[in-house]
């Protein structure tokens, strides 16, 4: 399983450099509305809304959701009284994702288990928690 986890900041006054400036972390992504990027088939995308992004991510797929989350507290920790008064904020929380590819065919279910310490660094954040799991099943050789 790939497991990530993201705080997503998101408003359409958002001014993310000033965001950064509040949370004093550095963010994965970030953009203003109305701001233009390219994709990677050559076109321009504008923003439709403010953007701040910080992600803990593990390609190598030996962190378990516990070692993300504490992730998220070493980072934000100092930080959990902003969130509820973040200027121009619309919109905040934090997106636990879970890939699986591993799986056999016949099994469609995702499971995982937060310790405590986990569930108590997600309530302590004050932000609403979004589950976001990806099944792909592996056809029968």
């Amino acid at each position: 399983m790939l497991i990530s986890v993201t705080l997503r900041i998101a408003g359409d006054l958002l001014d993310p450099e000033e965001i950064t400036a509040i949370l004093n972390v550095a963010p994965r992504v970030s953009r203003r509305k109305g701001d233009v990027r390219i994709s990677s088939s050559k076109r321009e995308i504008v923003s439709k809304f403010g953007l701040w992004t910080w992600k803990s991510e593990d390609l190598s797929n030996t962190l378990t959701i516990d070692d993300h989350i504490n992730r998220l507290k070493s980072t934000f920790q100092h930080a959990y009284a902003l969130f509820p008064n973040l200027p121009n904020v619309e919109n905040a929380w934090v997106d636990i994702c879970i890939v699986d590819s591993e799986g056999e065919g016949g099994d469609s279910s995702v499971s995982f288990l937060l310790d405590k310490k986990s569930t108590a660094t997600l309530s302590n954040t004050g932000l609403p928690i979004e589950f976001t799991i990806y099944r792909s099943l592996q056809e029968d050789e």
